[in-house]
């Protein structure tokens, strides 16, 4: 099988990971949020996802650095290092639990199960870390698009409510200019290996060629 994102993301979700959810909302406030809505991270709280797609980003940066994974701990980068400012922006409806860091530490630190389903959940979060940085570091403008294509289409199609369009998800991801991709996607759907509609994706009807 190979190690592309949407292969490693099944094989994450095939480890069942969420187990420990009821115990999180036992011990913390459940909310929900609406498209373009940010979840608002306060110090000494973490925030986990339920349902829904949330970008992340620098604050005062408009590059979107990726998106959270199922059971990331929103705010755990931040706890343990006050340095990192990170905007969390809601893509699609979002339900969300928040717990203090003093249960949460409670809860994960002190149980060896929970502990290791904490510790394979940010283990993947560095590989996909890794996958995201490899992506963005071909040596071409196309080469970083062509597996975007891929991503989009499958994120498209695990959160139904993602309302952002192709380009804007490649250009708020890479900096590559609107032109640019504009003109990429353009001759590409004009070749028939893609179909678009209103801005996003639909399908990729064939093999994308290997240079553009």
């Amino acid at each position: 099988m190979k190690a592309n994102f949407e292969n490693i993301h099944h094989y994450y979700q095939s480890l069942e990971l969420g187990h420990y959810i009821d115990d999180v909302c036992t011990g913390g406030d459940v909310f929900t949020l609406a498209p373009a809505d940010y979840i608002k991270t306060l110090p000494g709280f973490i925030y986990i996802v339920l349902n829904g797609s949330v970008a992340i980003s620098h604050k005062d940066d408009e590059l979107t650095v990726g998106n959270t994974i199922e059971y990331m701990p929103i705010g755990l980068m931040e706890e343990y290092c006050p340095l990192l400012s990170f905007e969390y922006k809601c893509m699609t409806p979002v339900t969300a639990v928040k717990i203090p860091c003093e249960a949460f530490t409670a809860l994960f630190y002190q149980s060896p199960e929970h502990m290791r389903a904490l510790s394979k959940v940010l283990i993947f979060m560095t590989i996909f870390s890794l996958e995201l940085l490899a992506e963005r570091k071909q040596l071409t403008s196309y080469q970083t698009i062509k597996p975007m294509l891929h991503r989009y289409l499958y994120r498209t199609r695990t959160f139904e409510n993602e309302k952002e369009g192709l380009a804007n998800f490649i250009i708020r991801r890479t900096k590559l200019s609107r032109t640019h991709v504009f003109r990429v996607l353009a001759d590409l759907k004009e070749g028939g290996y893609i179909t678009m509609e209103k801005g996003k994706l639909l399908s990729i009807n064939k093999t994308l060629p290997e240079d553009y």
